[in-house]
């Protein structure tokens, strides 16, 4: 028990779940709206999966991850930073096969819907270029 005390005593800020979740989804309303939509799936499929979790160290460590993540968008937001952070190598050599899965499937989703709305604005530029030129032919 003595050994678990430190990890509750290093983040006394901790929030409790659902303030959390509710936080996560907050702050993701000022995402590009792929983003936002990809951003509230993985969050709340995370949450739900670890919903049933009875191990203090591991509700300690998702809790304290997802409040880092909060905090970064945060600090971007308020800064106008890019969006997203490179992980360092010594992070990725501590993930585990799962974990590294899903960081590429991850990954692979969000390539998809960055390729998709660019296609998208790409498309709706076509669009309003073909009707500016037919306004015009009009004339």
């Amino acid at each position: 028990m003595s050994a678990a005390r430190p990890l509750f005593n290093s983040s006394p800020s901790l929030l409790p779940p659902i303030p959390l979740y509710r936080r996560i989804l907050r702050i993701h309303r000022v995402l590009p709206p792929l983003h936002r939509s990809l951003g509230d799936d993985y969050v709340k499929s995370e949450f739900r999966r670890h919903k049933d979790i009875v191990n203090p160290v591991h509700i300690v460590g998702f809790l304290g991850q997802w409040q880092n993540y909060l905090e970064e968008l945060e600090r971007q937001t308020a800064n106008k930073d890019n969006w997203g952070k490179q992980i360092s190598e010594d992070l990725l050599d501590k993930f585990s096969h799962e974990q590294i899965g899903q960081l590429y499937a991850l990954k692979n989703e969000a390539n998809n819907n960055i390729s998709q709305e660019e296609s998208e604005s790409e498309s709706d530029a076509h669009v309003t270029n073909t009707r500016s030129r037919e306004e015009k032919s009009e004339q």
